[in-house]
């Protein structure tokens, strides 16, 4: 029995890895999807599009709105903190966004305070990854 439970519990951890990396990827596209929109229709575009694609039970989808929010405003977070607020400028390689993706749900004020002293995007990121990362290990 304590065999299936770990086989779920690393399922899982791996569907919400999946996820993280999937949003982060989608706020960035929705960057060249929607030039010159606001903020909020970007975040929009990428919660509707979620909730188009990822299937829940019926008495979940209630929720699933605004956890696909929250997921979105993490991601962007991140990439504020990390690479700036022009991301598509970055061109983060695929190790990049899984790194991010990976420290997205650290705090914000810990994650700032781990950067703060560090310039460049890519050594901002392997910092936080290498501190707070440990999805892909």
């Amino acid at each position: 029995m304590n065999k299936i439970r770990m086989l779920l519990v690393k399922l899982a951890a791996g569907a919400v890895s999946s996820l993280k990396l999937w949003v982060l990827q989608m706020v960035m596209e929705a960057e060249d999807e929607i030039p010159g929109g606001t903020g909020m229709e970007k975040r929009a575009y990428v919660v509707k599009r979620l909730d188009e694609i990822v299937r829940l039970p019926w008495y979940l989808e209630p929720f699933d709105g605004p956890a696909f929010g929250m997921l979105v405003d993490l991601a962007c977070n991140k990439l504020n903190l990390l690479v700036g607020h022009n991301w598509n400028e970055a061109k983060l390689t695929p190790e990049q966004e899984q790194k991010i993706a990976a420290v997205m749900d650290v705090p914000a004020a810990v994650a700032e305070k781990a950067v703060s002293d560090i310039t460049g995007a890519s050594e901002r990121i392997e910092s936080l990854y290498e501190k707070y990362g440990h999805e892909l290990d």
